[in-house]
């Protein structure tokens, strides 16, 4: 029975995943192979991997306000045909103006497949079961990520960016008959009726001191652990030891071991991250968990930078991308409940 009440959340966290791989892509083919796009300096590659997370910033209260006007479904859809659109543009695109508008669209995506995403949550799941339904959740949809950023890293190195980003781009578009298949066509009027942000609301959070203390938690670990170091991983790798690194007498591209490195985080995140969703749908200490989290990923933070040998570097850096992921569903929990 809680497998087939789950049955639309992992359907939903599938979707996500197709449509992401696009996106995960460019964090490791945009640091090296930048000027094949037309791009000027590593500067306009920063701006493209973090402009779609600005937009959501202002885009949220829109998005909450889409989902009551039309249909739950239809919003999905939405965002699956600009994901597709947006990644196959990757490939043509050598106007840094046309990427800003590409990467700003992708943000609108994004936030109708998560927004979505919490809204089905709060409806299936209860306080007993929300943990497992959000780790399942993040989890899966980062197959995307292990898709995009080992396919992507590997091809772009081959083939180069156009085929791989039409490649992936028409992928997107697969992704629909699972959207009518698994997906209710609207949510139940209780969650589908919650009044979007005002800007009164906005201020009012500054008020509450938890609220504070989880927003800053998350924006320092997203912007340092999941945005920093995701951005800059292959150019990491490519300054720390060589555009072309040896391994086991094999010779493979900094881009290539980015995506292989980021591939096996997220093959092994759904089986970590559910566990640990696990965990704090089973405590109620949910802060002691979310600090055991921050020291690790702090000390295995500072141990990145080291003159270390690639083949102790690569398992902790492997770990601390883990604990990453980890601390995205630990601070979305805690944040939901509140």
């Amino acid at each position: 029975m809680k497998g087939k009440k789950k049955q639309p959340v992992i359907a939903l966290a599938l979707i996500t995943a197709i449509c992401m791989a696009g996106d995960s892509m460019l964090y490791i083919v945009l640091p090296t192979h930048w000027k094949e796009v037309g791009l000027i300096s590593l500067i306009q590659v920063g701006v493209l991997l973090s402009v779609n997370r600005f937009v959501r910033l202002p885009l949220n209260p829109l998005i909450g306000f889409i989902y009551k006007k039309i249909p739950f479904r239809t919003g999905i859809l939405i965002a699956i045909l600009f994901s597709g659109l947006t990644t196959i543009g990757y490939g043509f695109v050598k106007d840094f103006e046309i990427w800003i508008l590409l990467r700003s669209l992708w943000g609108f995506s994004w936030s109708l497949l998560k927004l979505g995403a919490y809204l089905l949550i709060l409806q299936l799941a209860t306080d007993a079961d929300r943990g497992s339904f959000m780790g399942t959740y993040n989890g899966l949809y980062r197959l995307g990520s292990l898709f995009g950023m080992l396919i992507g890293g590997l091809f772009a190195d081959w083939f180069g960016v156009t085929i791989i980003s039409v490649v992936i781009g028409m992928l997107a578009f697969t992704s629909i008959p699972i959207l009518y298949k698994y997906l209710p066509q609207s949510l139940v009027q209780e969650v589908n009726t919650v009044n979007s942000p005002t800007l009164l609301t906005h201020f009012r959070v500054f008020k509450d001191r938890k609220l504070i203390q989880t927003f800053t938690t998350a924006f320092l670990v997203i912007m340092l652990l999941d945005g920093m170091l995701t951005a800059n991983l292959s150019h990491v790798i490519q300054v720390k030891f060589s555009d072309r690194v040896t391994i086991s007498g094999f010779i493979i591209g900094a881009a290539t071991l980015a995506g292989v490195m980021q591939a096996i985080r997220w093959g092994v995140a759904p089986y970590v991250v559910s566990k640990v969703g696990l965990a704090l749908d089973n405590t109620e200490n949910k802060n002691r968990i979310l600090t055991g989290f921050l020291i690790l990923a702090f000390i295995l933070l500072a141990v990145i930078p080291l003159d270390l040998p690639l083949i102790i570097w690569l398992p902790v850096l492997l770990v601390h991308l883990l604990v990453s992921s980890s601390l995205t569903t630990i601070i979305t929990i805690i944040g939901i409940c509140l």
